[in-house]
């Protein structure tokens, strides 16, 4: 996303809101592969306390429902996916004779419950019934990614709002909580309570791998509140955490160009 601006652009405060808009279209769409590798290394290599969890055989149950459910999920994204890339092909295709022919049927129709309706009945139910487990966890982060796909925001929070009591500031799954909670809040304007989850995310040691994206969407938020002076904090201090262990590289570069962004408006 680029932050390059000339001088008229800069003085219009639309194209700054457009710019802090993209961020944080940017960061929820990050936090599932986000979410999918930190998953991932979970289900791998999450050690003794992953294996006391499954020994138990409510909880292993539990996880093996939220696998089969995880699985028909990423399939039908795949298919969705595949199909709307062929169509971008197909349409950018010189020699429309050999174009990639799309199969209507395997595109999402832009209705929720044809598109992700069993899926969506079967995350809901696991969430339900067992809100404070890890599967429970990943249920809701599933599920606001659907919704949030849809701009079906109030959805979304209403899922990770049934896991939020059961979270803790130790485990992976609660900061990809808190993390996605900001996002959505920030998405719809809240940048007040989005400022808040993220916090919980800062505050936490065991959450320092996500210290400096957490920073920089409490940066853009405190700018579209109009709070420069704690937005350059932010911004700085993540521009600068380029050695610190678990840093993430990528938020980094891009408080350097917010900063870079947010001193030359002050300077207009």
């Amino acid at each position: 996303m680029s932050t390059k601006f000339t001088k008229e652009e800069l003085k219009s405060p639309d194209q700054v809101t457009k710019t802090l808009r993209e961020g944080f279209v940017w960061t929820t769409t990050h936090s599932k592969i986000v979410i999918t590798a930190v998953f991932a290394f979970i289900v791998i290599g999450g050690g003794m306390a992953l294996m006391n969890y499954l020994s138990h055989k409510k909880d292993a149950e539990t996880q093996g429902k939220y696998f089969a459910l995880e699985k028909a999920y990423t399939e039908k994204k795949r298919g969705f996916d595949e199909a709307l890339r062929a169509e971008v092909t197909a349409a950018a295709a010189k020699d429309k004779k050999n174009a990639p022919v799309v199969d209507p049927s395997k595109k999402p129709t832009g209705d929720i419950q044809k598109d992700y309706g069993t899926v969506i009945t079967g995350f809901e139910a696991l969430l339900n019934e067992s809100p404070k487990t890890t599967a429970g966890q990943m249920a809701a982060l599933n599920l606001s990614d659907i919704y949030v796909s849809y701009k079906m925001y109030d959805e979304a929070m209403a899922s990770l709002n049934k896991v939020e009591a059961g979270l803790n500031k130790s485990d992976l799954t609660s900061g990809l909580v808190w993390m996605q909670m900001g996002n959505i809040l920030a998405d719809k304007g809240d940048c007040k309570g989005a400022v808040s989850k993220w916090d919980a995310i800062v505050a936490s040691k065991s959450f320092s791998y996500a210290h400096n994206e957490a920073k920089l969407r409490q940066g853009l938020c405190y700018e579209s509140m109009n709070d420069t002076a704690k937005a350059e904090q932010l911004y700085t201090e993540v521009a600068k955490n380029t050695d610190a262990q678990n840093a993430d590289a990528a938020a980094t570069r891009e408080a350097a160009k917010y900063l870079r962004l947010l001193k030359a408006k002050q300077n207009l």
